[in-house]
């Protein structure tokens, strides 16, 4: 029997999972087989087409330039099958039952939850949901493992088997006590280094990548904030503020939101930093499930009412 006409749906699936995974026992896990099974499918594909596809080197499991070749060849192929028998399987909010877990800060969930699950109950009451929060560094461990179906936060660098949409575009900002001894309006670098700061990130959440961000900036000229404080819920940080002569950095919203019932200062940095974009991100193993595009297609709508109520454009 010549090669092409040993190859078979299957194998080319296995054959896709592997290139993605880059891991026997991953891919294994992808696709619901056992590692045996699919270490004896590599074996075959191998043979089929006369090349390793997949080597060890000293970083993991690398593909060969033919593995690769074929990886992108099969990924088409299999889209388009998905492609031609879409539609079989039908979401339909009304009837649908399942659990979503969304992975995100507590000020982030905040944000966020309120709208998604009013959309929720009103479309698809037999959903259930469970938000918690998460160690941002471990994104794509989350995702890829299905510990979650989507985080929402901000996250510097996306790795490239996720997918993202920006949701909420933000700066963060400096917030003072609105009667500070010796902050008025302005915040000057010697300011910001002066006083104490109210650091997010112990608890659930030990690693803020908006505390990182400006830690690591600061370290670049040789400097490092006097932190007095650490708390594991960035919106416990406004009510220490607010009585204290302490400094925090916080995401503009959260910012405004507390101002509105604190004596609160908005202050800029008193240096530049990257944006502080809120952003959705999801695995390619569930880039098509058409329950979970519904979910995602909600989270749109409800960023977009947050964007429209803030009187902020769009994701730039």
């Amino acid at each position: 029997m010549s090669d092409h006409k040993r190859i078979n749906l299957q194998l080319l699936t296995y054959l896709d999972a592997l290139m993605r995974e880059r891991h026997v026992t991953r891919a294994a896990e992808r696709v619901g087989i056992g590692q045996s099974a699919m270490s004896s499918a590599l074996a075959r594909l191998r043979e089929i087409f006369h090349d390793p596809l997949l080597v060890k080197t000293s970083s993991g499991m690398e593909p060969t330039a033919r593995g690769m070749e074929l990886a992108r060849k099969v990924h088409e192929a299999l889209e388009l099958i998905d492609a031609a028998t879409r539609g079989t399987d039908e979401f339909v909010p009304a009837v649908a039952e399942g659990h979503f877990r969304i992975l995100a800060s507590e000020g982030v969930a905040r944000q966020f939850l309120p709208g998604l699950m009013a959309r929720a109950r009103r479309e698809a009451p037999r959903l259930r949901f469970t938000s918690r929060p998460v160690d941002i560094r471990r994104t794509h461990e989350y995702l890829r493992d299905a510990e979650g179906d989507l985080v929402i936060g901000y996250v510097r660098q996306v790795p490239q088997d996720l997918h993202q949409t920006v949701l909420y575009p933000q700066s963060i900002v400096c917030i003072a006590a609105a009667g500070h001894a010796g902050i008025r309006g302005s915040l000057t670098l010697e300011q910001f280094l002066a006083y104490p700061h109210v650091v997010w990130g112990t608890g659930p959440v030990p690693y803020p990548t908006i505390e990182v961000m400006v830690d690591d900036i600061l370290e670049r000229r040789g400097l490092a904030r006097d932190v007095g404080l650490r708390v594991p819920n960035v919106l416990l940080s406004a009510d220490v503020v607010a009585v204290t002569d302490m400094l925090a950095i916080v995401p503009q919203r959260i910012a405004c939101d507390a101002a509105r019932t604190l004596p609160l200062q908005i202050l800029p940095l008193p240096f530049d930093t990257d944006r502080a974009d809120l952003s959705m991100l999801w695995h390619e193993r569930v880039h098509r499930e058409p329950a979970h595009i519904w979910l995602r297609g909600v989270m749109r709508d409800v960023a977009a009412q947050l964007r429209q109520d803030a009187a902020i454009d769009g994701p730039q």
